[in-house]
């Protein structure tokens, strides 16, 4: 749903002119895919939630729930409820959550540093993996399409928590291919990053705060 400014013009959730309440971040920059053909990866980033009251500590500060725990999130000090004391942030603030990321490269043979800085601990990697490790760096530079162990590998080196594969060749059908594919691109990966294929229509869900594997295991 868009949002209309102050201004009764509706915004998007990246518009510049919402200020503060701009809710997420859109940005792009050049791949290199072949002379002649422009390709772009992107970035989609939320701003950083803001961060939670822990109410339990609160109420024994002598402030019970109220709309003095919204001043409290923007950094403001609070009076207690009686009065004769003050609540500072810190005291009640919850451990600030990371903004999530999500990053999508559309077909390329290499990842120029502009588009890989973006790419930077990215909650979600949306990767081709056209070619195979067998086709060889020739065919990456004549084709103009990467592998899925370049996938796993860039995904690994960039800090991504989960590289979904897609772009697969016409041949790569079956599930042997894609198991195989996916075989790559955990080789590539080192273990660094969540590997999964990729199908149309796929929805993913990143939790609030982005994804946590270490303490899921």
């Amino acid at each position: 749903m868009l949002k209309k400014g102050e201004d009764g013009f509706n915004r998007l959730p990246n518009d510049v002119n919402l200020g503060k309440n701009r809710r997420l971040f859109i940005k792009a920059a050049e791949l290199d895919r072949l002379g002649g053909i422009q390709t772009f990866g992107y970035t989609v980033e939320e701003q950083t939630p803001p961060r939670n009251i822990d109410a339990k500590k609160a109420t024994a500060l002598g402030l019970k729930p109220s709309k003095k725990y919204s001043l409290l999130k923007m950094g403001e000090s609070v009076p207690t409820d009686d009065g004769t004391g003050v609540v500072e942030p810190e005291q009640v603030l919850l451990e600030e959550l990371r903004a999530r990321k999500l990053a999508v490269l559309s077909d390329h043979r290499r990842v120029p540093p502009p588009m890989a800085g973006l790419c930077r601990n990215a909650d979600f990697l949306v990767h081709e993996a056209t070619l195979r490790m067998e086709d060889g760096v020739d065919k990456i530079k004549i084709r103009g399409h990467n592998t899925a162990e370049n996938a796993g590998m860039f995904g690994g080196d960039m800090g991504c928590e989960v590289v979904a594969l897609n772009h697969f060749a016409s041949k790569a059908i079956s599930e042997e291919v894609i198991e195989s594919l996916l075989a790559e691109a955990r080789h590539g990966n080192r273990n660094r990053s969540q590997i999964i294929s990729s199908y149309d229509f796929m929805e993913v869900w990143i939790p609030r705060g982005g994804f946590n594997f270490d303490s899921a295991s």
